[in-house]
């Protein structure tokens, strides 16, 4: 019995040991951090032909972090064939967005109007959760779909 005990006592400081030697020990051990890249930067946000249907919205949504500095949402758009060939675009805040869904008055940071081309190029201040919106406000028999080519960046400095 005394020898099985101090088999399981031997057992266990070897391994309180163990476990005390590898929190404790840091001699030798290095720790790396991924540096954020310095200057300009660019995120393409929408880049492509995209279909937006008839009475429908389609939202993009993106974040802008609190070390992103010198923000802004550049870039264009442009509808290709269809009547009546033109499309609204917005630029909001998380906040904002919930709210116009809603139909409530808000301020939108960009509102394009309907046209068939457009550019965007807006300042964002303030971190946080940001949409773009392409709407087509036609009915169905108007315009089934808007196929609108985008080329839409988030461009920002470190």
């Amino acid at each position: 019995m005394r020898k099985y005990f101090r088999i399981i006592l031997a057992g266990f400081i070897v391994v309180l040991l163990s476990a005390l030697f590898a929190c404790g020990s840091t001699a030798g051990t290095t720790t790396s951090t991924t540096p954020l890249p310095t200057g300009p930067q660019s995120k393409d946000l929408i880049n492509g032909d995209i279909s937006v249907g008839a009475e429908i919205r389609n939202n993009y949504a993106f974040n802008v972090t609190a070390d992103m500095k010198d923000v802004s949402v550049v870039g264009s758009f442009k509808t290709i064939g269809g009547v009546p060939n033109t499309i609204e675009a917005y630029l909001m805040d998380d906040t904002t967005y919930v709210n116009w869904i809603k139909g409530r008055t808000v301020h939108i940071l960009f509102d394009s109007g309907s046209l068939s081309s457009g550019n965007i190029d807006q300042a964002i201040t303030v971190p946080g959760l940001y949409h773009i919106v392409f709407a087509n406000y036609y009915p169905a028999s108007v315009a089934p779909e808007q196929i609108v080519t985008t080329n839409i960046q988030l461009k920002w400095n470190y």
